[in-house]
């Protein structure tokens, strides 16, 4: 295509309105679409997708596809949707075998660059994992550097790939932590779907061989059922929840702050149920940072 630019396709508005162009809608069987070999995006609830599906008595959501030169087309957006048609299928239900496909004409030159920038934009409504916002971070990461290896474009990469996704520079900062320092192991618990992003970014933070001592920590040391206090033991009132007893760090600085808060999160369930209430998280989050936080102090 003359006059094709890497840069104008990574651009937050080509991102943003790339599924939104106007285009011819297909219905196109089940058998002639093809899974992106580039797609990372979860798969799960498959057997919801499908019953709703059954409900509605089609796909009500157009997938977004491009043609393929043996004629057959790649699925770029709806993933999912192939899947669970395929799931009906094998059930002998027929006819769900044509979906409604809008066709995405892409050249050859730009196709490599076009479809990897496509996947991410026509995903870009879906309810995401931690693992899929991790990883469109990478590709579009990936993909910036190329522009900007082309172009010589300003700028530094990481607000392009803010910029691109409609996202902070503060948390990609925060996915690149992730990506960048947290172990393979701890890679596995995110894609898992247990290890969410704020503990993770926590961990990420820690000495390499740390990451996993602490990690196990956030579990054993999950809050357990408030016990009734002995009577000779009386817990702090509620304004009194940060007030110190004996500590190893002066009190008033910020390490007798830390240790004053995981000391009674840990101790008290009543206490962390009423902080989580405050902070609004939900308490085994807000205990699993607390304990990420613990581990570094």
């Amino acid at each position: 295509m003359a006059g094709f630019s890497i840069t104008d396709v990574l651009m937050p508005s080509s991102i943003s309105s790339a599924p939104r162009q106007t285009h011819e809608i297909e219905r196109i069987s089940y058998y002639d679409l093809v899974p992106s070999e580039d797609n990372f995006y979860s798969m799960r609830e498959l057997d919801e997708l499908k019953s709703a599906i059954e409900l509605a008595g089609r796909v009500l959501d157009n997938l977004v596809v491009t043609p393929l030169p043996d004629g057959r087309y790649k699925i770029l957006s709806g993933h999912r949707r192939h899947r669970a048609v395929g799931l009906l299928l094998d059930e002998g239900k027929e006819e769900y075998e044509f979906l409604p496909c809008a066709v995405e004409q892409i050249t050859d030159e730009e196709r490599s660059l076009r479809e990897q920038v496509l996947l991410i934009a026509a995903n870009s409504q879906r309810e995401k994992t931690a693992w899929d916002k991790l990883e469109e971070v990478r590709r579009m990461r990936d993909l910036q550097r190329q522009a900007k290896a082309q172009t010589g474009a300003g700028g530094r990469v990481r607000d392009r790939v803010a910029q691109s996704l409609h996202i902070s520079s503060a948390r990609v900062a925060k996915y690149d932590s992730i990506l960048n320092n947290l172990t393979p192991a701890l890679m596995d618990e995110i894609k898992a779907d247990r290890l969410p992003v704020s503990a993770a970014y926590e961990l990420s933070r820690l000495p390499e061989e740390e990451q996993l001592a602490a990690y196990t920590g956030l579990h054993e040391d999950k809050p357990a059922k408030a016990q009734k206090p002995r009577r000779q033991t009386a817990q702090p009132e509620p304004d009194d929840v940060f007030q110190s007893n004996t500590q190893t760090s002066p009190a008033g600085s910020a390490d007798h702050l830390v240790q004053t808060i995981c000391r009674l999160c840990s101790s008290d369930h009543a206490v962390l149920q009423q902080l989580a209430e405050l902070l609004r998280y939900e308490p085994e989050q807000l205990a699993c940072d607390i304990k990420a936080l613990a581990a570094r102090h």
